[in-house]
Formats: C-alpha cells, structure tokens, sequence
C-alpha cells in the first residue's frame, strides 16, 4: 500500500510541473499571435494603395508620359512600401530635369514637384548645355542660343569661362554669341564685333590687357584681335586683310 501511495504521489507531482510551465506557454503563444495579427492589420491598414500622380509644377521640357514610364517600377505602391526617395532619384535621371521633390499622401496620391534644366547655349552644333555646364543628351536645335564648343569633358569649364566673357562683353555693349575652346586657346565670336582670341591659360589676363586700350582702338573697324602673344596683341583690320602688331 505504501508502495502504491507513493507512485501515485510521483505520478501527480509530475503533471503538476507540466501544467506549470504549458500554461504560461500557451499564454504567451496566444499574445503573440494576437501581437502579429495586429501587426499584420495594421500594416494592411497603413499600407493603402497610393496610385495617384499629381505634378505640382508646370512642365516644358518633359512630358507627364516619361514621368509615369521613369518611375513605372516603383509606383503605383502601398504607402509603406513606396520609397519617396528611389522616385526621386528616377526622376532627376530624366536629362531635363534638374531638380525633384516628391511626398506621398494618406489619401493616395504621389506629389510630385520638378524643376526642368534650363538650356543655356548650343553645344557642339548639335546639344544643350545648362547653365551649370551640364551636357544635355538630346538633340534639340535651339534658335538664338550661344553656340559653345568643346570637348565634353570640358563641358563646366567652358561655361563657366562663357559667363565670365560674357560679363565682360556686356560692360563693353558687345554681345558673346559663340565660344570655342581649343589647344589653341578661347575664341570669342560677337554679334557684331571682332573675333577675340586668348590664350587658354591666361584668358583674364589677356582681357585686362585689352581693356586697357580699348579708348585707343575702333572696335566696329577691327575683324580680329589676337591676345595670344606674350608682348602686345595682333589686330586685323576689316578694311584690309593684314595684321598690325599692337603694343599692349
């Protein structure tokens, strides 16, 4: 009898201990499955369709078209998982547009606000270059453009050297319609005034060096004026197709 007791005893000590631990067990599987349901309903909830485009800013150079077909692999998309900053990205991937700000919104819909580069010169006779020195991939004939010339990877540098001279030339009421940049050095073409070389080198300082005898010569009667030389400058004359040395 003793011995029956006893097992009987060891028997219900060890459901004991098993009752102990499943329930707490148990407790916790079920929060935690009430923990992901509510996750998941929330996610759901806050993830809402955002599939509508609106563009805030008028558009010139780029259609609406190529905006959808740019960001065509990231919208439409829930509002969690749209990533306002890869649309962005896509869109100043677009050769004229400089600059995008994007939002979503609650109720669904993608705000979108460009601003287009602004075409500044012709470049090499066949693109655009804005302003910053940026070659624009399209090739776009643009009537009373300067017309800028160079190798590509001198793109910035031959704008930035553009607005110098054409500060200049606008002190002088001259008007920089073309610029070249070669081995050479720069060429200055105006409207309706001398060809203007200087050396690549020391381009300012040739542009000193002739404004300190602008009072001296006749801009309207000169074809051409070379700063290039070390001492002086060459001048051609439109009345007759020689060059006079001129000391500067």
């Amino acid at each position: 009898m003793k011995k029956g007791a006893t097992r009987l005893k060891s028997t219900s000590s060890k459901s004991g201990a098993i009752a102990q631990w499943v329930k707490p067990l148990s407790i916790g599987i079920t929060v935690l499955s009430c923990m992901v349901a509510v996750t998941l309903l929330v996610l759901q909830i806050a993830n809402r369709p955002v599939k509508d485009l609106v563009l805030l800013s008028g558009v010139n150079q780029v259609s609406e078209g190529e905006i959808e077909q740019e960001i065509s692999h990231l919208f439409p998309a829930g509002f969690v998982s749209l990533d306002v900053t890869e649309v962005q990205r896509a869109l100043e991937n677009l050769p004229l547009v400089a600059s995008a700000t994007v939002e979503k919104t609650w109720s669904g819909e993608l705000l979108v606000s460009l601003e287009e580069e602004k075409p500044v010169a012709l470049w090499n006779e066949r693109q655009l270059l804005s302003q910053r020195g940026d070659v624009l991939p399209v090739d776009v004939s643009r009537d009373g453009l300067p017309r800028l010339k160079g190798s590509d990877i001198y793109s910035r540098s031959v704008m930035e050297h553009f607005l110098l001279f054409n500060r200049w030339c606008k002190r002088h009421q001259l008007k920089l319609v073309g610029l070249s940049f070669t081995p050479s050095g720069w060429q200055l073409e105006h409207e309706s005034g001398p060809m203007i070389w200087l050396d690549g080198n020391n381009a300012l300082s040739g542009l000193r060096q002739l404004e300190s005898v602008l009072d001296q010569i006749q801009l309207e009667k000169i074809q051409s004026i070379d700063m290039r030389y070390e001492q002086g400058f060459a001048v051609a004359w439109k009345s007759r197709d020689v060059k006079a040395q001129a000391q500067g």
